[in-house]
């Protein structure tokens, strides 16, 4: 199974994963439970006293986890000269140590430092500090986006939908790298080729409008950037999933079968979307996982399960680099 397979890689490199919301009992769970088997070596970030406190009124052990507060690190006053030196040399070095401070923005300078492999963000704390991490973690197309994986195990099947994240309307050349990053993606963690296939409310042509036409001019952009990737586009859902309505409405189509990758044109139709597989199939369904930044920086869903977070860290485990 492909959890067995992920825990195996984990387990012969345990990674070092940072967790910044010490207040929140899932996270604890995890942290105890990656300690616990061996998964991985957590730490979290925030007020020993209070994280311990809180986690002895939730009965939760906290041996083996550790805590450390970002001004008790031993590594505090390199990271706080080095932001200095990189990126506010105008700056009072008081007023960088009160910054970093701050739990998140202390975990994404360990990962920027090699200090920590993977890092766990709330919901909240990404979106408060989504201007530093795009500064400090922006790769070459510096399209952020997200994917959700979701798969079921009698059928033996592994699907990505690809989101947008904060691009509501992608133009042809966003919505062409958020394809490529979650196809590679895609065969990083299941060692299948990709088969790419861009969604619309039209089939290859079937209606003409603008946002059909953004579509179209992603697939020949991928097509030009990446000629052996297999890529299809625009097509209806139905007909990216099920070979035989594919082989309908689009005879000669290029995915040799059902899609695997699904890129949805919008934010407002990944969320639809991924709602609708969580609350009509049977279906599993694991993220956000964010993509498109140098580090690996990840956040919690607030309405996420324990068990489904678990199977995030894991999942975002296995995207590290070898």
């Amino acid at each position: 199974m492909l959890f067995e397979r992920w825990m195996d890689k984990m387990w012969q490199k345990p990674p070092r994963i940072v967790f910044t919301d010490g207040m929140d009992a899932r996270v604890l769970k995890i942290a105890r439970r990656l300690a616990d088997t061996g998964l991985a070596r957590p730490m979290i970030i925030g007020n020993q006293f209070e994280i311990r406190a809180y986690a002895e009124e939730q009965k939760i052990r906290m041996n083996g986890v550790a805590l450390r507060k970002a001004l008790h690190h031993p590594a505090f006053d390199v990271y706080c000269r080095a932001y200095k030196k990189q990126y506010a040399p105008q700056q009072k070095i008081s007023e960088i140590r009160a910054l970093l401070q701050q739990p998140a923005l202390f975990a994404g300078q360990m990962l920027l430092h090699g200090d920590a492999d993977l890092c766990f963000l709330s919901r909240a704390q990404f979106n408060e500090f989504l201007p530093q991490f795009s500064r400090w973690f922006s790769d070459q197309s510096g399209i952020l986006s997200s994917f959700a994986l979701i798969w079921n195990e009698k059928l033996n099947r592994l699907l990505t939908f690809s989101d947008p994240l904060f691009y509501p309307r992608p133009t042809a050349e966003q919505l062409a790298e958020i394809a490529v990053t979650t196809a590679r993606n895609f065969e990083k963690l299941s060692g299948e080729r990709a088969r790419v296939a861009l969604l619309s409310f039209s089939t290859m042509g079937s209606a003409s409008h603008p946002m059909a036409q953004v579509v179209q001019q992603a697939v020949e952009l991928i097509r030009q950037k990446e000629p052996h990737l297999k890529v299809e586009g625009e097509m209806q859902f139905d007909a990216a999933f099920v070979p035989e309505i594919g082989r309908k409405k689009a005879p000669g189509n290029r995915l040799d079968g059902a899609a695997n990758v699904y890129v949805f044109p919008s934010l407002n139709a990944a969320n639809i979307g991924l709602k609708i597989v969580q609350a009509l199939t049977p279906y599993r369904t694991v993220g956000p996982i964010v993509q498109g930044l140098s580090h690996a920086l990840q956040v919690f869903d607030e309405q996420r399960c324990e068990e489904s977070l678990f199977h995030q860290v894991i999942v975002a485990s296995n995207l590290l680099n070898p």
